[in-house]
Formats: structure tokens, sequence, C-alpha cells
């Protein structure tokens, strides 16, 4: 979870004034990676999975790192250039977020 953390922090300080980064301390979810971009939700990386255990069901944090770098990437590319908004040639180019989700 501290790696989570770390990385959210590190993200938002490196990208400040270009992606709005918020940290939801009230929700269900313990770890949650939802990103924005032109006002809609384009993908969603979750940090939690359930393990079953012999006696009981354990929730495991993990740290997907890449996942979370690759949907960080996908939403600069959804920043407004000179007020015009996103590249759909270059969107569509590098497999960025045009048309597509991801669903946990």
């Amino acid at each position: 979870m501290l790696k989570n953390i770390e990385l959210f922090d590190k993200l938002s300080l490196r990208f400040n004034g270009r992606v709005l980064f918020i940290k939801d301390v009230i929700g269900d979810e313990i770890c949650c990676w939802s990103f924005y971009g032109q006002g809609r939700k384009i993908a969603e990386v979750c940090c939690t999975s359930i393990v079953y255990a012999t006696e009981k069901k354990q929730t495991k944090v993990e740290f997907p790192e890449a996942r979370i770098y690759e949907e960080t990437l996908n939403i600069l590319l959804y920043e407004a250039q000179d007020g015009r908004g996103p590249d759909n040639a270059l969107l569509e180019a590098t497999g960025g977020a045009a048309g597509r989700s991801h669903h946990l």
C-alpha cells in the first residue's frame, strides 16, 4: 500500500498543473486509480484482489506500477493543445485511450 501512496505523491508533484490527482479517503476501495480525460472516465486500475485462504478470505494489495504509468501517460494524450482538445490522430496511432476502457 505504501508504494501506491508514494507513487501517487510522486506523480502529483511531477505533473502538477497538467494532471489533477485526487485522493479519495472516503470511498470503499482500499486502492483504486481512476483516470479521467475531457470530463469522462477513461480507465481504472484497482490494486486489490481477494485471496481465499484455507480458513478465511483476505484482501491482497498489489502494486501494478507499469499499468499506473501507462494510464497516466494515456491521460497526458488527452491534454488540450492550444485550446483545440486532444489530438485524435495521436491517440489512435499510439493506441491511447481513444475508444477503450479497462474494467476490473
